[in-house]
Parts: C-alpha cells; structure tokens; sequence
C-alpha cells in the first residue's frame, strides 16, 4: 500500500475515533433521603348567628320595616352585624368577606338588578385583607343591597312586592406567608 493511502486510511480511523469518543458524557449521582415529618392543617370558620333574623335592616339609615316601606331605585338597604371568623393556621394573617346576591332573590325586573356587597366596618381596605388573629375574631361587617339608579324605565313603576332572599357571607383566607 502507499505511504499516502496508509496516511489518509490512518486519518479517517482517528477521526472516526475522536467523533466517537466525543459523544459520550462522564457524570456521577449521588442520593440521600431526609426525614419526614407530621403535618397539620389549620382551619377557617365563619358563624353569621348575630346576622341572622329579618331585623337590623336600616334604610338610608334609618330603620327598615318591610311592612311599610318601600324601595325607590337609588335606595341602599344596611345591615350591621358582627360575624366571628375563627382561625387556626400559623401563616393565617388575613381573610377577605364577600357577600353573595340574594339566594332564590328576586329573579325578574327591577329586582334583578339589586348588588349586593360586603364591607368591614373600620376596615380601610373594604372587605379584603381583613387582619384577624390566631382563635376568634369579631369582624364588623355591613352588608349592603342596593337598587342602582339608572337609566328611565317606567315599565317598572308599579307597587312591585318580592322576597329578598337569604344572602351568604363568605370569609375566605388570604395566603400571607411573610407579613412584613
């Protein structure tokens, strides 16, 4: 064989060789298994008792009787009540309140278009990031039904009678891992 077929044959098995060989990764592993350990959920409850019954209602501020009193649109309905907010839970710094519409409410014109909201008392963020401690809280809450005043629509006007219906109070937690 020539020198120059020896030297290209040589060459292309050393290439073949180091392209192979440059594939291929070293690595090592290593494990170790940590202890585990007992976990415990806290707890969220909420008790409406002070809020229920159909009196405590006020109109614009004065109080309500269903029997006489009647709602024009622009009227607001007010009821101020304590509710306890009970919690358990290490990181467990804050709770927002919600009110739902009322239940089984009013379904048709006008009352379809009552909102219902929330608000703490002394509270300057509404209902959100109430601060509550570890146990009971007595949280002051004001729920509020209002008949918005809008756009002329006397198809409505006419001694209309609906039920309100109940309306939920939700406190839910708000996740506060590091409150500085």
């Amino acid at each position: 064989m020539k020198k120059t077929t020896k030297g290209a044959l040589a060459a292309g098995t050393a290439a073949v060789l180091l392209m192979g060989g440059a594939g291929t990764l070293a690595y090592w592993t290593d494990d170790d298994t940590i202890t585990g350990t007992s976990i415990s959920s806290g707890h969220l409850t909420l008790d409406a008792t002070a809020c229920k019954g159909t009196t405590g209602w006020l109109l614009e501020g004065a109080a309500f009787d269903p029997t006489t009193d009647t709602l024009i649109p622009g009227d607001i309905l007010t009821k101020t009540c304590d509710v306890v907010v009970n919690v358990k839970g290490t990181h467990f710094t804050q709770v927002d309140i919600e009110a739902t519409t009322p239940s089984g409410a009013v379904g048709a014109a006008p009352w379809d278009e009552l909102t219902v909201a929330a608000t703490v008392s002394g509270s300057a963020t509404g209902a959100d990031d109430v601060a509550v401690s570890q146990g009971d809280n007595d949280v002051p809450v004001a729920i509020t039904v209002t008949w918005p005043y809008g756009s002329e629509d006397n198809g409505l006007n006419g001694d209309l009678t609906t039920a309100l219906g109940d309306i939920a109070i939700t406190a839910v937690q708000d996740h506060q891992a590091d409150p500085n």
